[in-house]
C-alpha cells in the first residue's frame, strides 16, 4: 500500500507539473490557482462521472472553487484565527491558512498528512478553542452527524464562524449507516463512505444544533457567465454552508 501511494502522488505531481501544457486554453478559468485552461477534468466513476470537474493543475472541484469565491468576496468571513480545517483540502489550504492568520490546524481520523487525528464525535478540544472551522463532505460519512455538528458547535467561539459543506441531492436528509453507499475493502483503515443522503433540509440541521446559518450559492458570486467560465453552473458546486455561532 505505501508503494501504491507514493506511485500515486508522483503520478499527481507529474500532472501537475505539465497541466499548463497539456491542457493549455482559456475555455474555463480556476479562481483557487489563477489559471486558465480548455477545459476540466473528469472527476469520478462510471456511472456518476463528472466533465468539466477538476482543474487540471490545483485539483479544486467545483464545490472548492465555489468556496473560494466565497472566502475572497467582500461578503466572505473576516479573518482570524485559530480555524480548524476538518480532512484538509490542498487546494483551499493557502486560503485559510491566510484568514486564520497561521493560527491554522488540520485534522482528519486516518490521514497522515495532518496536525491531529480525532474522531469528530469526540473532539479533543476546549469549549470555544477556534475561531473558525472549516468542514466539507465530511459529515456525511460520519455516524452520528448531528451530534458531529454539536462538537464542531462546541468548540467555536461565540461570534465565530463554520463552513460545513456536504453533498445534497435529495429533497429531505436519509440515513442509511447500516447500508453505506461506499464500503471499503479488507485492510482498509478509512470509514465506510456515505452513510446518509443529505437533502435541502441541511441548513435546518445545522440551525437545529445552534447555528445562524446562510446558504450561498453560485448567483450570489458570480454572473451566469462567470459560473461557465470557473465551472460552478452545475449542482456539483452545491452550496456553501455558512454558519455563526451566537454571542
Amino acid at each position: 500500500m505505501p508503494i501504491l501511494k507514493r506511485l500515486e502522488a508522483g503520478l499527481r505531481r507529474l500532472r501537475r507539473r505539465t497541466a499548463p501544457l497539456t491542457w493549455a486554453g482559456n475555455a474555463v478559468h480556476c479562481p483557487v490557482c489563477d489559471r486558465s485552461f480548455r477545459g476540466f477534468r473528469f472527476a469520478g466513476n462510471k456511472p456518476a462521472r463528472r466533465p468539466n470537474a477538476v482543474c487540471p493543475y490545483c485539483a479544486a472541484r467545483e464545490r472548492d472553487r465555489l468556496t473560494f469565491l466565497f472566502l475572497t468576496s467582500a461578503d466572505g468571513p473576516t479573518p482570524g484565527g485559530p480555524l480548524l480545517h476538518i480532512a484538509p483540502e490542498a487546494c483551499i489550504q493557502p486560503r485559510l491558512y491566510e484568514l486564520a492568520g497561521g493560527d491554522y490546524v488540520t485534522a482528519d481520523l486516518v490521514r497522515t498528512d495532518v496536525d491531529e487525528h480525532f474522531d469528530l464525535m469526540a473532539i479533543p478540544h476546549a469549549d470555544a478553542a477556534f475561531r473558525a472551522i472549516y468542514c466539507s463532505h465530511v459529515l456525511q460519512d460520519v455516524a452520528d452527524d448531528l451530534r458531529a455538528m454539536g462538537e464542531l458547535f462546541r468548540v467555536l467561539q461565540p461570534g465565530g464562524w463554520a463552513i460545513l459543506n456536504v453533498p445534497v441531492t435529495a429533497q429531505v436528509t436519509v440515513d442509511h449507516r447500516d447500508a453505506p453507499l461506499r464500503t471499503r475493502s479488507r485492510g482498509d483503515r478509512r470509514p465506510h463512505e456515505h452513510l446518509r443522503t443529505y437533502g435541502h433540509d441541511f441548513a435546518q440541521r445545522m440551525g437545529a444544533i445552534g447555528f445562524e446559518v446562510r446558504a450561498v450559492r453560485a448567483d450570489d458570486l458570480a454572473t451566469r457567465e462567470e459560473q461557465v467560465r470557473y465551472g460552478i453552473d452545475t449542482p456539483a458546486a452545491g452550496s456553501v454552508h455558512f454558519g455563526v455561532k451566537p454571542r
